[in-house]
C-alpha cells in the first residue's frame, strides 16, 4: 500500500513501533545492527533467549550489519527515511544527515523531545507516564498513581513517530526535501490522559483517579463489576446518548429482582443532572444502582452476561486477559491472528493485520530476520527511484518549507467522540480541509461532556470537543432525511477521504455504501472505523473505547494484584488507534496515486485489532511461553526500584480544586550504574541504603523490592517532588514527579515545545487546545481555531464548497435536512 520507501531502523525498544507500523504498510525496513545483535535479548524472552517484544516489532524487517560510521552514511545516501532512538555514542545530527541526503526524513524518538530543559533527562516507561498526567488519573485514589503493567509509553511514542514520518515522506515527495521529525514520548503519552489533560489549561477542575470507572465531580461512576468467573465492564453513564442504554440495563436488573420498582423507574437520561439538583437523594440512588448491578453480574459468567447484553443492546463487555484473546470467536472468524513458523519457537500465534483494505492488503510480516541476513544485498542495492525523483524536484528549485503535507487534501468526517476526531484533527493540523458533519439534534457526544469553558456545559462550550475538532469546518445535516443523505453524497464526491464511525452496515442501509459512493467518486478512500470491524459476530457491538479496552486485555493489565482491575483512564483504545489510522490513510493516498486509474478503496478498521498490537508481548507470553500476564501495580518483573513514592506536598493548596493535594515521585533504575548513583544520592542525603541492598544486581533487587522501596520512600518523604526529581536527575537516575493537568500546564518542557496553544473560539473568543504530538522542522502544523459551533460553516460548505444556490439551500431547510 505504502510506496516502497527504504527506511533505516536505528531504534531500540523506544521507537520500534514506528518501523513496525510502516513495515506492515509496505515500507522496506532495514534494521541496522552491530555484529553482536544488541537488543535481541531484552526482557521477556522466548525459548532461545530472543526478546518477545523484539521478535514482534522486528517482524518483516531486513537485518544489515555495519562496522563503522562510513558504512552507515553510504546507506543514508540511498534511504528515504531514518528512524532512531538517539544513541549518544553514535551522535547523528540532522545537519550531518541532510548533507549526505537532502531528501532524507530523519525521525528521532526521545523521552522529552530533542530540545528544551528536559531534553537530556533520563526516563523510563513509568517516569514518562508520571510526566504525562496518565498515571495521575489512573488507579485507586487511596494508592499511588498507576501505570499500565504492560509498558506503553514507548509504543505510543513510536506510533506517533509513524504518523510524523508518513507526513514528512508525503511532503518530501512533493518538495523533494526531507526534514526532521521530532517525537516526545511525554507528549505522545499525554494523549492517554485526554480529556483530563486539557482541563486545567481551560480553568476546569483536574480529573482525579478512581478505580474501575471515572469521577464525575465527587461521584464515582463505576465501570468494572464482578462476574462469577472474573469481571465485566459496563458504561454506567447518563444523558441523551447513553441514558437509554442505562435504562435497558436497569430494566434487566429489575427483571431479575436485583432492584425495586422505584429505582428501575428513574429517568436515566436526566439522572446526571439530578446529581446536582437533588443532592439529598440522587447520590444515594447512584450507590443503590451500583449495588444492584453488582448483585446481577456477580451471579453470572462473563460469557452469559455478554451474550445477554448483546441481545438487549447494552454497553457491557467482558474483561478478557491477554491469554484469552486468541480464543475469542470474533477475532478468529475475522482471520485476525497470524500463525508464524519460527525455526526456534515452532508455530507462533501473534497479532495479525490491523486493517482489511478492499484493494491493497497489508503485508504479511512473517518472522524477524537473522542477524546480518540481508547485509550483502542491502549494501549492493542502488539508490531509490523515489530519491532520484526527489533530486529532480530539488534541482528544479523545490522549496523545503513548501505548504503543509496535506494541503489540497479534502476530508469528510462523520466520526464522533475520540478515535475518529483525533485522526481527522491530525489531518487538519497538517493542511487538509476537514468538514465535520453532525446532526442538528443528534450531535457529537463529545459536546456533552469533558468539561465546559467558563462553566458552560452547553454543546458549543465543550473543552474536549473544541480540542478534538480544532481547525475543522462544521456543518449540521440530518442524515435521517433523504435530502440530508443527498448532501452527504455530494460531500463524498468532493472528498479525497471519508472517515466514518457508524455502526457497521449503516451506510448500506441508507443506500449510500462504498459501492454507491465510489461509483460517483472512484478515487474516494472510505475509512470505516468501529470497535470490532465491519464483519464478524461482534461487528454491530455498540460501545466506546472503554469497552474495547476491556475486551482487548487492558483492564486486566491495569491495577493492583490484590484488587479488581482499575482499568486505564476512559477510552484507552481510542488513544492507541489514531496513530494507526493516519499512516493508513496516507498509505491509501500513495496507493491511489500509484494506481493507473486513480482508484481509492474501502478500509475496514477495527479498533480492537489495532489496539491488541500494544499488548503483543503479553499475547506472546501466552502463545509462546504458556504464561498468563496480569496486572502488578507499578512493579516490574525485571527492574527495581520501579515505583511511585509519596513526597512532601510542600505548598500544595488542599482547597484548590484544580490541584489535588498529593505528591508522588516515580523512580526507576534500569541499569546497575543508575542504581549505584541512586545509592550515592541517598547516602549523601543521610538516608543510606543498607549495605546488603546496595550491592545487589537487578534480579537481587527485584527479590528484595519491599526493603528497597522502604529505603527510597523514607528519603522521598522529606522532599517535595520537585526536590526529589532534581536530585535524582542530576545523578542520571530516571525520575519524574507525577503531574496532573495543572502540573503539565506549568511544565517548562511542554511550554518550550509549544504544547499549549491559545486559539480562537466561536463563542468564548479564546480557548487552549493541545498541539499535535509531533514536530516537523520544515512544514510545521498550523492550529488557529478550536472546533466549530453547531452548524457554524453551513453556508460556507453548502454554497462555496458544494456550489448550491439559494433555491437549493432553501429546499434543504424546508425539508429539515440542515440545521
Amino acid at each position: 500500500m505504502l510506496k516502497p520507501y527504504r527506511v533505516l531502523d536505528l531504534t531500540d525498544p523506544r521507537g520500534a513501533m514506528c518501523t513496525s507500523i510502516l513495515g506492515s504498510l509496505g515500507a522496506e525496513v532495514i534494521l541496522i545492527e552491530g555484529p553482536d545483535g544488541r537488543g535481541r535479548d531484552h526482557r521477556e524472552t522466548g525459548p532461545d533467549g530472543t526478546s518477545l517484544s523484539w521478535w514482534n516489532l522486528r517482524r518483516g524487517a531486513q537485518s544489515c550489519v555495519i562496522d563503522d560510521r562510513n558504512e552507515l552514511m553510504e546507506l543514508v545516501a540511498s534511504a528515504d527515511a531514518l528512524i532512531e532512538s538517539p544513541d549518544p555514542g553514535l551522535g547523528l545530527s540532522h545537519d550531518e544527515l541532510r548533507a549526505v541526503n537532502p531528501g532524507l526524513v530523519h525521525t528521532t524518538v526521545t523521552p522529552f523531545g530533542s530540545t528544551g530543559p528536559k531534553a537530556g533527562w533520563a526516563a523510563s516507561d513509568l517516569t514518562i507516564a508520571a510526566s504525562a498526567c496518565s498515571a495521575a488519573i489512573t488507579g485507586d485514589a487511596d494508592r499511588a498513581p498507576l501505570r499500565i503493567t504492560a509498558p506503553q509509553s514507548w509504543l505510543h511514542a513510536g506510533s506517533h513517530a509513524a504518523v510524523g514520518t508518513s507526513l514528512a515522506l508525503r511532503q518530501r515527495d512533493r518538495s523533494g526535501y526531507g526534514q526532521h521529525v521530532d517525537i516526545s514520548a511525554q507528549q505522545a503519552m499525554m494523549q492517554t490522559a485526554f480529556p483530563g489533560i486539557i482541563h486545567a489549561p481551560n480553568e476546569y477542575p483536574s480529573a482525579r483517579r478512581t478505580s474501575g470507572g471515572i469521577l464525575f465531580l465527587n461521584f464515582h461512576l463505576q465501570f468494572v463489576y464482578p462476574a462469577s468467573d472474573g469481571y465485566v465492564s459496563i458504561t454506567l453513564l447518563f444523558g441523551d446518548t447513553i441514558g437509554r442504554f442505562t435504562k435497558r440495563l436497569m430494566d434487566w436488573v429489575h427483571e431479575n429482582g436485583c432492584c425495586d420498582d422505584e429505582l428501575a423507574a428513574l429517568d436515566w437520561v436526566d439522572f446526571g443532572m439530578r446529581l446536582f439538583t437533588d443532592p439529598e437523594v440522587a447520590p444515594g440512588q447512584l450507590e443503590q444502582t451500583k449495588a444492584a448491578i453488582t448483585r446481577l453480574t456477580s451471579t453470572r459468567t462473563r460469557a452469559d452476561l455478554f451474550a445477554e447484553a448483546q441481545r438487549r443492546e447494552l454497553l457491557l463487555a467482558p474483561v478478557y486477559t491477554p491469554a484469552e484473546l486468541t480464543e475469542v470467536e470474533h477475532f478468529n472468524e475475522r482471520g485476525y491472528w497470524d500463525t508464524v513458523a519460527d525455526p526456534a519457537w515452532g508455530s507462533v500465534i501473534t497479532p495479525g493485520a490491523w486493517c482489511k483494505p478492499s484493494r491493497t492488503p497489508l503485508r504479511s510480516l512473517g518472522t524477524p530476520p537473522d542477524l546480518g541476513a540481508h547485509t550483502a544485498a542491502i549494501k549492493a542495492k542502488p539508490r531509490s527511484a523515489l530519491l532520484d525523483a526527489a533530486e529532480k524536484l530539488r534541482d528544479g528549485g523545490g522549496d523545503p518549507s513548501s505548504p503543509r503535507p496535506l494541503e489540497g487534501i479534502k476530508v469528510l468526517d462523520t466520526t464522533w467522540v475520540y478515535a475518529g476526531p483525533f485522526t481527522t484533527r491530525v489531518l487538519a493540523d497538517f493542511g487538509a480541509t476537514v468538514i465535520k458533519v453532525e446532526g442538528p439534534a443528534r450531535f457529537d457526544a463529545a459536546r456533552g461532556s469533558g468539561g465546559g469553558l467558563r462553566g458552560d456545559m452547553g454543546p458549543d462550550a465543550s473543552i474536549q470537543y473544541g480540542t478534538l475538532n480544532a481547525g475543522k469546518l462544521g456543518v449540521t445535516i440530518d442524515l435521517n432525511t433523504a435530502e440530508g443523505r443527498d448532501v452527504l453524497c455530494d460531500l463524498a464526491e468532493w472528498a479525497d477521504i471519508y472517515v466514518e464511525s457508524y455502526t457497521p452496515g449503516t451506510l448500506d442501509d441508507w443506500g449510500i455504501g462504498y459501492e454507491t459512493l465510489s461509483a460517483r467518486n472512484p478515487g474516494l478512500i472510505l475509512l470505516s472505523t468501529s470497535l470490532m470491524g465491519q464483519s464478524g459476530p461482534l461487528a454491530t457491538f455498540a460501545g466506546f473505547g472503554n469497552l474495547a479496552g476491556a475486551i482487548t486485555g487492558y483492564y486486566e493489565m491495569t491495577g493492583w494484584p490484590d484488587r479488581a482491575p482499575a482499568g486505564p483512564f476512559l477510552a484507552y483504545t481510542d488513544y492507541v488507534t489514531p496513530q494507526y489510522m493516519v499512516p493508513l490513510l496516507l498509505a491509501a493516498l500513495d496507493a491511489r496515486d500509484a494506481d493507473p486509474q486513480g482508484r481509492g478503496q474501502h478500509l475496514d478498521f477495527a479498533q480492537a485489532e489495532a489496539a491488541v498490537h500494544f499488548l503483543a508481548t503479553e499475547v506472546l507470553e501466552h502463545t509462546v511461553n504458556g504464561v498468563a500476564a496480569t496486572r502488578s501495580g507499578n512493579a516490574d518483573a525485571f527492574l527495581c526500584p520501579h515505583a511511585m513514592y509519596p513526597c512532601d506536598p510542600g505548598d500544595a493548596d488542599p482547597d484548590n480544586p484544580l490541584e489535588p493535594p498529593e505528591a508522588w515521585i516515580a523512580v526507576v533504575c534500569e541499569t546497575e550504574h543508575q542504581w549505584e548513583s541512586l545509592c550515592e544520592v541517598l547516602d549523601r542525603d543521610g538516608q543510606p541504603v543498607p549495605a546488603e541492598l546496595a550491592g545487589l544486581d537487578a534480579a537481587g533487587r527485584v527479590a528484595l523490592s519491599a526493603d528497597i522501596d522502604a529505603a527510597i520512600a523514607a528519603w522521598a518523604a522529606g522532599r517535595t517532588p520537585g526536590e526529589a526529581e532534581a536530585a535524582l536527575q542530576a545523578a542520571g537516575v530516571p525520575a519524574h514527579a507525577s503531574q496532573n493537568s495543572l502540573g503539565c500546564l506549568a511544565d517548562p518542557q511542554l511550554i518550550h515545545r509549544g504544547h499549549w496553544m491559545d486559539v480562537e473560539h466561536p463563542v468564548y473568543d479564546r480557548m487552549t487546545v493541545e498541539a499535535p504530538r509531533l514536530q516537523l522542522s520544515a512544514t510545521p502544523h498550523e492550529v488557529t481555531r478550536s472546533g466549530p459551533s453547531l452548524g457554524e460553516h453551513n453556508d460556507r460548505v453548502l454554497r462555496d464548497i458544494l456550489g448550491y444556490d439559494d433555491d437549493r439551500v432553501v429546499e434543504l431547510a424546508v425539508a429539515g435536512a440542515i440545521g
